[in-house]
């Protein structure tokens, strides 16, 4: 156990007593055009510290979860409202499961020497398909700052584009982190869990597979150097998925339980064996 029964108790009198914390809230507007008709939720991101929560805001339609991550503690906490759980993902899982990956993969290739040759590509091929799989090699992305700006929800930003196989995956219009409301203070809040996004990438097998561009959208937050104010993601074929804006910024004092799993959900493991 990382915790002992006294870390536990000691962190819980601190959340009992700590006062509340100034930080900031973003409420981003977001259209899933992947639905028809297109979908709309407002998202809230509240940001303290070293810790970030994003989810959909009370104003949205069918607050479906959350996601908390707790640079203080390198871990994300993903929240599910619907079944009242919640998952933690913390470093040690991250090698866990890199581990049970390469555990599997020598397995494999030990029992694969006592296989004759010409039965070897069919047997390895059935005992790929009862191990893990691990995640597929993409291209690196690549982020490209264009000569473009222009003025968005009043913020003046400067268009930049991601780049895979030279193919257009993701448009964002960026504005320095100056011109946020309270942009010095949490540029490191973003940038730390695009990096712990990228740990995730890089070490569990399957993860942010879905849609077209398979990675976060904070990818490339550190070398953009600003917020992205306007973002759109494409599909291979070029066609817009989704879309987010910013539509607000402002400080708002924030409880420390804003930034722990809720009150009696059960936790559940991330990766069931």
């Amino acid at each position: 156990m990382k915790r002992k029964t006294f870390s536990v108790f000691l962190l819980s009198a601190t959340l009992a007593l700590a006062p509340a914390l100034a930080g900031v809230v973003y409420e981003i507007d977001f259209t899933d055009h992947e639905q028809s008709p297109p979908k709309s939720e407002s998202i809230e991101a509240a940001v303290e510290g070293r810790n970030l929560k994003m989810g959909i805001a009370s104003g949205g339609r069918g607050k479906q979860g959350e996601m908390i991550f707790r640079g203080d503690r390198r871990e994300m906490v993903v929240v599910d409202h619907e079944d009242r759980t919640y998952q933690v993902l913390d470093e040690a899982t991250m090698k866990q499961i890199a581990g049970q990956v390469g555990s599997a993969m020598s397995q494999m290739q030990e029992a694969l020497k006592n296989v004759p040759e010409d039965q070897r590509a069919m047997v390895e091929q059935m005992m790929k398909q009862r191990m893990p799989q691990q995640a597929p090699q993409k291209p690196r992305s690549e982020l490209k700052k264009t000569a473009e700006r222009g003025d968005k929800n009043g913020y003046p930003c400067v268009k930049y584009e991601v780049l895979r196989n030279g193919h257009k995956i993701r448009e964002l219009w960026v504005t320095d982190w100056s011109n946020v409301e309270g942009g010095s203070d949490v540029v490191g809040s973003f940038e730390e869990m695009a990096e712990f996004f990228k740990e995730m990438m890089d070490s569990i097998p399957d993860f942010g597979q879905g849609g077209s561009s398979g990675d976060p959208v904070f990818e490339h937050m550190k070398e953009m150097g600003g917020f992205p104010v306007v973002t759109s993601e494409f599909d291979d074929d070029g066609s817009l998925e989704g879309e987010s804006s910013l539509r607000s910024a402002r400080r708002r004092t924030l409880d420390p339980a804003e930034f722990e799993p809720p009150s009696g959900y059960k936790r559940r493991q991330m990766f069931p064996q």
